[in-house]
């Protein structure tokens, strides 16, 4: 990405010592109108409202500042604020990194989550050829960042012009997670979070996957979301003669607290002779609970002449409703309850195509403005479509 750096020198002083370091600016920003003629309420277009223009929905600043301490050691900042959320300034990333070789760098503190593959950069509009990634897959997630560590790396392949790039992540996360069926945030954690990132390029082409797993700090969303929900089939089933054993082995099949949540991702990438191509494939789900198992992809087809790019493309989500989980439930009425529950987990499935046009008017912005129309599973939804033009600038 090409950027310009403003540098300074700050002077930092001690009865011991005087140091000089080196601090350079950068960052990016968004500055878009959006209109639908649907109004979402839900994930992914909450922030959209019917028949309304919206500049906040889509815009955002961020300024990241990085000083070098020597010695291979750095340390980054990145102040982030958007527009659905009155632009409050969040230090999104706050970490050090150590350049072990010329090979390994090691990032430790608050660091972005790579979910998929391009959440580390899913809210820099100018890295991309769309006005907004595509929601099928990049949702725009509560946990895109975490903390702990990470290990980056980037390999050579023998004489060839391939290059391997991994990333190696450990950490955990803390937040609130919108949950759809009470429309509300709920308190949610992600403890253990391994992840796993590879990247295979060469001069016009890549491929890549990875995968991330973590145990779920689901408490709160058991005890504001889930129970209180099932607590009147619960008093039923009890009154028919449901034993407290089949109660608890319901609770414990459709409770998020403490299971295992994995999210994995595969696609690739062609930018040949002006033709631009790219897939991705993501399937997540919390294991063993009410959690719908969710599939999504999106493909899209581009073409760039000089300063203008022209994509077209198309996006699926899909929830899969798994009731085997229920399979040890004896109690007819906790039985219904629960496929209850799990079908309210997974009542939102959309489709959409789209077209984009972007236009590189600047060395440091680009103007896109471009059209989605789709279709959304709940009725208050349905068809929908939405346009939108704005810039996205890099400094």
């Amino acid at each position: 990405m090409k950027a310009r750096y403003l540098t300074m020198a700050i002077i930092a002083t001690s009865p011991f010592s005087q140091a000089l370091a080196q601090i350079d600016f950068n960052g990016f920003g968004s500055v878009r109108a959006s209109y639908s003629d649907s109004d979402f309420g839900a994930d992914p277009f909450r922030y959209l409202e019917e028949g309304e223009v919206t500049f906040k929905g889509e815009s955002l600043f961020a300024l990241q500042a990085r000083s070098e301490l020597g010695e291979g050691l750095s340390a980054t900042v990145q102040l982030f604020a958007e527009g659905r959320d009155d632009f409050d300034v969040e230090a999104r990333w706050a970490y050090l990194s150590y350049q072990l070789n010329d090979t390994h760098q090691l990032h430790v503190g608050k660091l972005a989550n790579p979910i998929f593959h391009q959440s580390e950069y899913e809210k820099v509009g100018y890295a991309h050829n769309f006005s907004r990634l595509p929601t099928a897959v990049y949702v725009d997630f509560e946990f895109a960042t975490m903390e702990g560590i990470s290990l980056g790396s980037q390999f050579s392949l023998g004489d060839s012009d391939l290059t391997l790039e991994t990333k190696l992540s450990y950490g955990s996360w803390d937040g609130e997670v919108f949950i759809a069926s009470i429309r509300n945030n709920v308190p949610l954690g992600f403890d253990n979070l391994f992840s796993l990132n590879l990247t295979l390029s060469s001069d016009w082409w890549k491929l890549f996957a990875g995968t991330f797993i973590t145990e779920i700090d689901g408490e709160q969303v058991d005890q504001q979301s889930i129970l209180p929900a099932v607590q009147g089939s619960i008093d039923l089933a009890l009154a028919q003669g449901a034993t407290q054993a089949d109660v608890t082995t319901y609770t414990d099949a459709i409770t998020w607290d403490e299971k295992d949540a994995m999210y994995w991702f595969a696609g690739f990438g062609i930018d040949y002779n002006n033709i631009l191509l790219d897939a991705e494939y993501v399937n997540y789900v919390i294991d063993d609970s009410s959690d719908a198992e969710n599939d999504a992809w999106y493909v899209a087809l581009g073409y760039r002449i000089n300063e203008f790019v022209v994509t077209i493309h198309t996006e699926e989500q899909t929830q899969d409703r798994d009731f085997s989980i229920l399979n040890n439930v004896q109690s007819p009425v906790l039985l219904a309850s629960g496929q209850r529950v799990i079908s309210s987990l997974a009542f939102t499935e959309f489709d959409a195509s789209g077209i984009t046009l972007r236009y590189d008017f600047h060395p440091s912005a680009a103007f896109k403005i471009d059209y989605l129309k789709g279709e959304n599973t709940r009725t208050d939804i349905g068809d929908y479509s939405i346009v939108s033009a704005g810039i996205d600038f890099i400094f």
